[in-house]
């Protein structure tokens, strides 16, 4: 997913793209959601820190809000 998502936002910045550009940054939230819950479980079942998960869990959506206001501001569009 990572690396998919980079090469969606160069190619969305070549063609001047916004939406190929928003598709590289859902492909990259993907990703980060997705270590965020393989490293919370491992975190509880290695370590007993539970509330890891939900930590990393609010830090990730604060990554994907910050992109939305982006989104919505129309810095990503190049309109």
């Amino acid at each position: 997913m990572p690396l998919l998502g980079r090469a969606k936002h160069r190619l969305g910045k070549a063609l001047d793209s916004g939406a190929t550009s928003g598709e590289g940054t859902q492909n990259l939230l993907c990703a980060y959601l997705a270590t965020a819950v393989l490293v919370g479980l491992l975190a509880n079942a290695l370590f007993g820190l539970w509330w890891l998960d939900p930590v990393v869990g609010l830090l990730v959506a604060g990554l994907a809000v910050r992109e939305g206001i982006e989104a919505w501001r129309g810095e990503e569009c190049g309109c």
